[in-house]
């Protein structure tokens, strides 16, 4: 069973930012959560309850813009915001008192892979603090068809107009195949479908740059993905596995899975494959 409590910090030009936490009696290590884009931290309640008993804390965030944090949908000025963010949540997230003397490990999700292993790979996070990484359906390229007009567009929107958020383009059909969490988006006011030319420009500049980095990031990791996931590029996601410089990483590849596989009809399978891998980091 867990304890759950929310809280609010500040991110780095004052955007009030949405914490929570489920700590578990006698936790053996936490687990640091970063949501992809224009989805929030309550949509990782079934990871949370799967693990339950496993003996894990788990900490999450809202991105600006997202969940319970303030911010216009969908909106960051330049994708170097969420990273900037993202440093403080750790910095935050490190603080706690039921997270000293016990391993974390950050897991992220989509958009928040990318944010995770850009601050890894740029040195912005401490890396020894951290025991190792899950990187669920990170995105270091895009599989979703977006129009032209958007794609070249994009600069001069964000020159002209920078605060206009466009639709993403994802549907939930490409999230799951669960009928039953299909309904339960559709009734999510917290999720989103918008994004702003400014975060889109990012992602463009980071995706080569992140996996040409691959190599600088050292920490354990657990990679899993679809075989043709349908709204990030799955080839990317290997090409950045391959180039990562850690010695312990392992990979699962879900054959047809959908883009959010912990709330996918194989959700059951990756669950075991993420306990299976947490277990090296509460031998002793």
């Amino acid at each position: 069973m867990y304890t759950r409590s929310e809280t609010f910090f500040t991110g780095y030009d004052g955007t009030k930012l949405f914490l929570q936490k489920w700590i578990a009696q006698n936790a053996k290590g936490t687990i640091l959560i970063t949501h992809g884009q224009a989805e929030h931290s309550d949509c990782y309640q079934r990871l949370v309850n799967a693990l339950d008993g496993q003996g894990w804390n788990f900490i999450a965030w809202d991105m600006r813009g997202h969940g319970k944090s303030e911010g216009l949908r969908g909106y960051a000025k330049d994708f170097d915001e969420y990273v900037l963010d993202y440093k403080i949540f750790l910095e935050k997230a490190l603080e706690l008192f039921e997270v000293h003397g016990k391993p974390v490990v950050l897991l992220a999700h989509s958009m928040g892979g990318l944010v995770q292993t850009c601050a890894l790979a740029e040195k912005k996070v401490l890396s020894t603090n951290i025991a190792g990484q899950i990187l669920s359906s990170p995105m270091f390229g895009v599989a979703i068809e977006v129009p032209e007009w958007k794609d070249k567009g994009a600069g001069f929107i964000n020159s002209i107009l920078p605060k206009v958020t466009l639709s993403n383009e994802i549907k939930n059909e490409q999230l799951t195949r669960d009928l039953d969490v299909i309904r339960e988006y559709e009734q999510d006011t917290y999720r989103h479908g918008r994004i702003s030319a400014g975060a889109y420009l990012g992602f463009k500049r980071e995706f080569p740059r992140v996996v040409s980095k691959a190599a600088d990031i050292h920490i354990p990791t657990l990679m899993h993905i679809s075989d043709k996931d349908p709204v990030v590029s799955s080839e990317a996601a290997l090409k950045f596995f391959d180039g990562l410089a850690s010695t312990n990483k392992s990979l699962k590849i879900v054959e047809g899975g959908k883009h959010e596989l912990y709330n996918d009809t194989v959700r059951v399978e990756v669950f075991k494959v993420v306990i299976d891998y947490l277990k090296q980091f509460t031998k002793n």
